[in-house]
Formats: structure tokens, C-alpha cells, sequence
């Protein structure tokens, strides 16, 4: 088959402009809004199953439907799980159970001295230093650990708060339930949720709350088998009210929670996406109708309906990849490395490989669906009668 040369589809790009860059912006638009989506899903997944751990359990009341700042166990339960279940990890003697207060407090930032500023909501968990053993994914990565009178902050607190990450450096100063707390240091726990949260000394935060209780507990196991001895304990022990939940079971139920969002986003995205694909369509349409000599003219002088039709795939194709390649840099430059809030908690958004491929791969399929209407016309032009009208 005789085929129209690359250089006449790149030249017709050329030829109308405000329309090739109209078109390509709408690709572009549908890539960053494919890639964003797509980033946004893959960041509340990860926030919370990376803070899963498939040996460690968390300890919480009855009472509380899952909800762990709702929930409330006696101060001394860490020592009954402790002494009465079998299969805790330890630490030569100490076992690995984490006692801890999850609640919602405004933060001041700066230290008494200063003026009060604005308060913003923060999510605070008061912890021993059994919670960096229990919680192994978290590290401190500057400062040191925790001691009287002092906080660690997540690496996303800041970005969750919406201030510069200078308020909150170490040696900074932040308050709150009434009192001052020196920055110790920052900590990590890649892709989880956690890092959007303030630890602070769990006595200390009892006594601010008057509280003589805690939330949770987290108990790591030696095996995930042995989690079935912490059930048996929570079901034996009724006078304590607890109810024992594997950890992956319970951020699992946390991204079934926000399976709605996750949806929502999606049908927005596909809506943006069936808008492109009918501008694009009539766009491309429109643009076959003002070439219909140029194109009967082709077919007088020899080349074939497939080699036009080719041809006009080949100029979709290529507005389309300009637009994919746009629209993945900018969701990259503008999304990648920000955090998403979502309650009391934070998730960051990245614009990783899976993202960029599904945004790019929608702009292809946007431009080669909607070029088909045009391109069965073309293919189907009657010569003469095209030629007639020119």
C-alpha cells in the first residue's frame, strides 16, 4: 500500500495551530487528571497497609467500633496481655506491647513566650519507647528519641498542618492540652499515614488529659499464628471489654472505609476523560469536513483510503502523545511529593511509573477514539462527489 510520507501529518499539525493546541492541552488535561486519580488511590492504599504489620495486633474496646479514637482500655491492660498470652515477641524480658493514647488536639506553634498564633487541628499519640519496637517501619531520622517534655514530628505534619516545615524543626517549640513541648527530633515510616502524627510521652499526655487510660494497644507477635492467642485472652477476659484485630485487618477496613472517595474519583476522572473524547471527536471531525478536497485530491492522485486513514492517525497520535507527555509532566511537578488530608490523617501523593503509564496510555486512547468517527468518514469519501464541491 502507497502511504502518505511522516512529514505530511507533522506539517498538517502545523497548519491549523490554535486548534492542535486546543486539542493537546485537552490531552494533556486528561493525562494529569488519569495520573492524579491514579496517585491519589495508590497513596490512601499505601498510607494505611503500610502501617500494617502481619504480626502485630491492635488491642481496642468493644465499644468503640473500630474506631480507635473512640476507644478506651484500663491503663493496666498492656501487663494482662502480657502476663496471661503466650507468643509475644520480647526483648530479652520486656515484651513488645505498645500502650497508647490516639487523639485530635490544636496545636499552637512557637513556645509559650510567643504570641498565640492560629490553632490547628494535629493528630497527637502519646507513646513509651515500646512503640519504636512494636511499630517497626518507623525511624527516627533526625533529633534523638523522646524524653520529658518533648514531641517527635512525622515527616508530613507540616504539610498536613499547612505550615512551613521551619515551625516545626527541631528545637522548635509547639503547644498544646495547655502546655509547651520542645521538638526532639523528625521521624519516617515511608508511605504510611503515621507520619502525618505528633508523639508525645504517654504519661505525660494522661496527665494533660486526665486520663487514667489509653486507646489501644499494639501487640507484635512472634508469628502470625500466635495471633489467635491475643483473640482467645480479649474474648476470654468479657470483664475488660476488648476486642483483639490483626493489624492488616484493620488498615485493610480503614481503605474499604474510603472506598466511596475512591470511586468518586474515578467517575470524575472518566467524566473529564468522555468530555475530551466528544470535543475531540468533533474536533477532528470538523477538521476532516474542511479537508474534504485536500483529501479527494489524494485519493484522485493514487493513495488509497487506508493510507489517509493512516495518515490521520498518525497526526492524532502525535497530538495526543505531545498532550500525554505534558499533562504526566505537570501532574508530576504539581502532585508528586504533596500530601492529601483525609480526616486526622495524611497521606502523600507520588507520581510514580504506574501513574505516568495510565496517564499517558488515556491521552493515546483518547486521541485514537476520538479520531475514528473522522477517519471511517475519511476512508469512506466519495471522490467525485468531494471533488464536485470543491
Amino acid at each position: 500500500m502507497r502511504t502518505l510520507p511522516f512529514a505530511y501529518a507533522i506539517g498538517n499539525l502545523g497548519r491549523r495551530p490554535a486548534r492542535t493546541l486546543l486539542t493537546g492541552l485537552a490531552c494533556a488535561l486528561v493525562a494529569a487528571a488519569l495520573a492524579g486519580a491514579t496517585a491519589f488511590v495508590q497513596g490512601m492504599q499505601r498510607g494505611f497497609s503500610s502501617a500494617a504489620d502481619p504480626r502485630t495486633a491492635i488491642v481496642l474496646s468493644t465499644v468503640a467500633g473500630r474506631d480507635v479514637l473512640r476507644s478506651t482500655i484500663s491503663a493496666a491492660t498492656d501487663s494482662l496481655v502480657a502476663a496471661d498470652v503466650a507468643g509475644i515477641r520480647r526483648l530479652g524480658a520486656d515484651p513488645l506491647v505498645s500502650s497508647e493514647i490516639h487523639m485530635g488536639t490544636n496545636l499552637l506553634l512557637g513556645g509559650n513566650a510567643e504570641p498565640a498564633g492560629e490553632k490547628l487541628a494535629a493528630f497527637v499519640r502519646g507513646v513509651t519507647p515500646m512503640a519504636f519496637l512494636v511499630h517497626e517501619q518507623v525511624s527516627i531520622t533526625e533529633g534523638r528519641p523522646l524524653q520529658s517534655g518533648e514531641v517527635l514530628v512525622g515527616r508530613l505534619v507540616s504539610k498536613k498542618l499547612g505550615v512551613d516545615q521551619a515551625h516545626l524543626a527541631t528545637g522548635k517549640f509547639v503547644r498544646f492540652e495547655g502546655a509547651e513541648f520542645r521538638i526532639a527530633g523528625q521521624f519516617a515510616s515511608p508511605g504510611s499515614t503515621v507520619e502525618s502524627e505528633i508523639w508525645a510521652p504517654l504519661t505525660e499526655l494522661r496527665g494533660l488529659t486526665k486520663r487514667d487510660d489509653s486507646s489501644a494497644l499494639f501487640v507484635s507477635m512472634e508469628a502470625p499464628e500466635n495471633l489467635a492467642d491475643l483473640a482467645v485472652f480479649a474474648q476470654r477476659r468479657r470483664d475488660l471489654e476488648l476486642v483483639s484485630i490483626p493489624s492488616e485487618s484493620y488498615y485493610r477496613e480503614m481503605v474499604a472505609y474510603f472506598a466511596p472517595i475512591q470511586m468518586l474519583t474515578w467517575i470524575m476522572t472518566l467524566l473529564i476523560g468522555g468530555a475530551v473524547l466528544a470535543t475531540g471527536a468533533n474536533t477532528f471531525n470538523t477538521a476532516v469536513q474542511d479537508r474534504m478536497p485536500e483529501l479527494a485530491t489524494l485519493r484522485a492522485v493514487g493513495y488509497g483510503a487506508g493510507a489517509i486513514g493512516w495518515s490521520l492517525l498518525q497526526e492524532a497520535l502525535l497530538l495526543a502523545a505531545g498532550g500525554g507527555v505534558v499533562g504526566v509532566l505537570s501532574a508530576k511537578l504539581l502532585i508528586s511529593g504533596s500530601a492529601f488530608r483525609i480526616g486526622m490523617s495524611a497521606f502523600e501523593l507520588t507520581v510514580g511509573p504506574l501513574p505516568v503509564v495510565l496517564g499517558f496510555c488515556g491521552a493515546l486512547t483518547i486521541g485514537v477514539v476520538g479520531t475514528v468517527p473522522a477517519i471511517i468518514r475519511a476512508m469512506r469519501l466519495p471522490v467525485a462527489i468531494a471533488l464536485k464541491d470543491a
